[in-house]
C-alpha cells in the first residue's frame, strides 16, 4: 500500500533589501540574516524618525513563492536612542508591471528613494500598500548592538513590488550614518509535495 503525498514547508533563495551599491556587508554574522539570494537595493542611511524609504522594484518571479517571512537588522544612532516598544513599519508596494517606474501605488519610482517619490503624501502612500508588520525596537543604538527580529508575513498580490521602510521609532531616533548592517530580508516559504 502507498503512503499518501505529504505537502512540507521549503525555503526558496532569499530576497536582500540592503545598500548593496554602497556600505553594506552581511554575510554570516550575528547581526545579519543575508544567506545567498537576490540582492535589491534599499539604503536605510541616517533614515530619520517620521521618515521613509522605498527600496528598488524587485521581481519575485513568474512562480513566485505563496508568502514571505520578513525579518529586519535595523542599527540606530547613539543619541537620541529610539524609544523602546515603539516601532518601524514596513509595508509591500504592489505592482502588475515589471518597467521600475509604472503601475505602482502613487505613481512612486520603483527606484531607491526617500518617500513618497511619486505623488501625495507618506500618510496616503502607506494606505494604499500592503501593511507587513512592525519591527519592535528596544532602547539600543550603535554602541549596544544591532537590533534583530521578526517583523511579520507577507502575501504578495502581484509578479513585482517595492519595499518601504518607515521610522517610528521615537525620540528623533534616526538610523545609523552608515548601512552596514542595516537590511531587511524576505525568506520565502515554498510548498512542496513528497510522495
Amino acid at each position: 500500500m502507498a503512503l499518501p503525498d505529504q505537502l512540507v514547508l521549503g525555503v526558496g533563495t532569499q530576497i536582500i533589501f540592503a545598500d548593496h551599491g554602497g556600505d553594506f556587508v552581511g554575510g554570516p554574522t550575528k547581526t545579519s540574516l543575508e544567506v545567498a539570494g537576490t540582492d535589491v537595493q534599499l539604503d536605510l542611511t541616517d533614515l530619520a524618525d517620521g521618515s521613509a524609504r522605498e527600496s528598488a522594484k524587485v521581481d519575485l518571479g513568474a512562480n513566485r513563492a505563496p508568502a514571505y517571512s520578513v525579518m529586519a537588522a535595523f542599527e540606530f544612532e547613539t543619541s537620541p536612542l529610539p524609544t523602546a516598544g515603539d516601532v518601524v513599519e514596513l509595508y509591500w508596494a504592489p505592482s502588475p508591471i515589471d518597467t521600475a517606474a509604472n503601475g505602482n501605488p502613487m505613481q512612486i519610482d520603483g527606484v531607491d528613494a526617500a518617500a513618497p517619490s511619486g505623488i501625495g503624501t507618506l500618510a496616503e502612500l502607506v494606505k494604499l500598500c500592503d501593511f507587513i508588520g512592525n519591527f519592535i525596537v528596544s532602547n539600543d543604538g550603535t554602541g549596544e548592538g544591532v537590533q534583530v527580529g521578526s517583523v511579520g508575513i507577507l502575501v504578495p498580490k502581484e509578479r513585482h513590488g517595492i519595499l518601504i521602510v518607515k521610522n517610528e521609532a521615537g525620540n528623533a531616533a534616526a538610523f545609523h550614518s552608515d548601512a552596514v548592517e542595516s537590511h531587511v530580508v524576505f525568506n520565502p516559504i515554498t510548498e512542496n509535495i513528497i510522495e
